[in-house]
């Protein structure tokens, strides 16, 4: 069987859903199925994973699109979907989304937030929730973290929320010694600063902060990173390779040099991708 992972949006955006893209990429391939990648392209010769629904959703000649015979999708959806609006935009396309919503053969999420939201619209039996995992991928040899670090901490994503006080008090008390990478940053840094910074991070942005990204966290500890992380609610246990502090103790734990993280390296490793989509399409 053929599989089209289909990227829809910006290039930026592909760019930063990379780690999803080729997550899928290399676990369908295991699977044995024939698997391509596609960016703002529709095949019309194989089923299509669909990767930006949100953008699909505001754009309704591409939901007719999609609706042409001939054209079989499924969705991958990474975003937050609360029955009503997607992260939670007041001029969301409601209407247009459940219209892709039930076009689809099937919607996969790693997110059992997103499960009774996406079940009470277009069925729980079209619905199915695959945790992510660990594929080989996304270990980069290009990555060899020796101990010379230039940066006591990174954060890479979206600042904001209550991301922008956290941000100022990492500031105020690391110096130029944490490192932020945003959306306005060369992507690749990501590689760089894995390699120079001794902690990850990961922080919550607030109240609409309703379940935690797994894909920097396997990124950053697939590659022997420890990560430190502020989240409290994780309903998915993503927070399992992470040591789970409050920002006071992170800061305290990044200045306290005789502070050793726990290896969760081989716990990311256990936790299987391939296993996880297997036996959903």
């Amino acid at each position: 069987m053929k599989l089209t992972i289909a990227h829809l949006g910006l290039p930026e955006f592909f760019d930063r859903k990379s780690d999803i893209v080729y997550g899928l990429f290399n676990a369908f391939n295991d699977l044995g199925y024939n698997t391509v990648i596609e960016h703002n392209q529709i095949s019309f010769k194989s089923l299509n994973i669909l990767i930006g629904s949100d953008i699909i959703a505001g754009d309704k000649n591409a939901t007719r699109l999609l609706m042409q015979p001939g054209v079989d999708y499924g969705i991958y959806e990474v975003e937050n979907f609360n029955g009503t609006t997607i992260n939670y935009r007041s001029n969301f396309d409601l209407e247009n989304y459940l219209r892709l919503l039930h076009g689809a053969k099937f919607i996969i999420t790693p997110y059992s937030y997103n499960v009774p939201h996406l079940s009470a619209v277009c069925g729980a039996s079209k619905v199915h929730y695959a945790r992510w995992g660990y594929h080989r991928y996304m270990t980069n040899n290009s990555i060899q973290r020796k101990g010379d670090f230039a940066f006591d901490a990174l954060f890479f994503g979206l600042i904001k929320g209550t991301r922008v006080q956290k941000y100022e008090l990492l500031k105020k008390a690391l110096g130029d010694k944490v490192k932020i990478l945003t959306e306005d940053d060369p992507f690749t840094m990501r590689d760089y600063t894995v390699n120079k910074s001794k902690f990850g991070l990961a922080l919550s942005y607030g109240e609409t902060d309703d379940f935690v990204n797994p894909f920097r966290l396997y990124y950053m500890v697939a590659n022997g990173m420890p990560v430190l992380a502020d989240h409290t609610t994780d309903k998915d246990d993503y927070l399992d390779i992470c040591n789970k502090l409050s920002l006071d103790e992170i800061i305290e734990c990044i200045k306290n040099p005789l502070f050793k993280p726990e290896n969760l390296e081989e716990i990311c490793r256990q936790n299987c991708l391939r296993k996880n989509l297997t036996g959903i399409i």
